[in-house]
């Protein structure tokens, strides 16, 4: 096996691994023989959620596919996104808001490859997330298009590492990937993180 698959697998492999690691850790506090609370429902459904992104990433990767990338109408866009984007908010017990600052003659997106980019980097930037608030701001402009995670936030340390000698993560591999498909230049910008996309 080359080197590249071999990190790929072992990524995978850890990921999987950690998913159902969560699921058995929502289990395991549960009484026994009582129903999931409502919470922990919640829990299991955003790990279970984690893994097949983490499943889905793994193909795309493996196959050296892409999703599709034809503009979206910006409502539309946004409200797919914040359904993709629950599911963490409920695993890192953390507010997700998304902020539009597209100005209507603008406000169309490249579908899901950069719905993808968003869910990835916003996977990565959680864990730094102070305050239990996370703002993503989607702007808009005649050249590119803006993503700024904020509060301030570092870039994740997957994405300032390259990862040619280390499994990394399956999410940062798909950030970085899906990031260099659409020309992302990612940042810090008045402490926040962001994201450049060229229109193309």
């Amino acid at each position: 096996m080359d080197k590249p698959s071999e990190l790929l697998l072992r990524s995978v492999l850890h990921d999987l691994a950690n998913v159902l690691a969560g699921i058995q850790g929502v289990l395991e506090l549960n009484p026994p023989g009582a129903p999931l609370s409502q919470r922990d429902r919640e829990r299991c459904e955003a790990v279970l959620a984690e893994g097949n992104a983490v499943l889905e990433r793994a193909r795309h990767l493996a196959m050296g596919t892409l999703p599709e990338r034809a503009l979206e109408p910006g409502q539309d866009w946004r409200d797919q996104l914040r359904l993709e984007l629950a599911p963490l908010g409920a695993l890192f017990r953390c507010r997700l808001e998304l902020v539009p600052e597209a100005a209507p003659e603008l406000d169309q997106w490249p579908g899901p490859l950069l719905r993808g980019y968003a869910r990835a980097v916003t996977r990565l930037v959680l864990p730094y997330a102070r305050g239990g608030v996370l703002t993503l701001r989607l702007g808009a402009e005649p050249s590119e298009w803006v993503l700024r995670w904020g509060p301030p936030a570092p870039a994740p340390e997957d994405l300032r590492q390259g990862l040619e000698d280390r499994p990394g993560d399956t999410c940062g591999r798909w950030a970085e990937r899906v990031g260099s498909a659409l020309g992302a230049v990612l940042g810090a910008c008045e402490g926040a993180l962001e994201a450049r996309i060229p229109r193309r």
